[in-house]
């Protein structure tokens, strides 16, 4: 029983110690639509338009894996005319990781659908001092990136 005991309590500080030896950030949360109230979060400008999300979650994991899933994120705003309701010329969205202020990770573009649909699943480098982590969806419009289309911790 003993030896048991001793084999258990090794086993288990050795699994604290590879997780304690696993560095990096992390964070999870709903996503919210941008409001088009001018807001820009650290060097991300805002959307131009107001836009409206059905649902939307992300989560950078400790090993920098990102995930981001977003499901009717389309244009809310009656001066769009005919795109209202739609993605209008957004053809893609990248996912950024804001940290005092600055992007300092970013993914490549995934596409949106008509109906503001995507899911990406990348790596990316986030360095540890990055404490208060923020995932913003920037809009690829006309060939650019821009400004945020929904956020984490908003």
């Amino acid at each position: 029983m003993g030896k048991a005991l001793v084999f258990t309590l090794a086993i288990t500080a050795l699994a604290g110690c590879a997780e304690m030896g696993k560095k990096g950030v992390e964070t999870k949360g709903h996503l919210a639509a941008c409001p088009a109230t001018k807001t820009s979060i650290g060097d991300v400008p805002s959307c131009g338009k107001v836009w409206k999300l059905a649902w939307g979650e992300a989560e950078l994991e400790k090993d920098g894996e990102l995930e981001a899933e977003v499901h009717g994120l389309v244009l809310n705003d009656a001066s769009t005319g005919d795109a209202n309701g739609t993605p209008d010329g957004v053809d893609g969205v990248a996912a950024a990781v804001v940290c005092g202020g600055k992007v300092i990770a970013q993914t490549d573009v995934v596409p949106l659908s008509k109906e503001g649909n995507a899911k990406i699943d990348r790596k990316v480098s986030v360095p540890i001092e990055c404490a208060k982590p923020v995932i913003v969806l920037r809009e690829r419009y006309e060939g650019k990136i821009g400004g945020w289309l929904a956020a984490t911790g908003r």
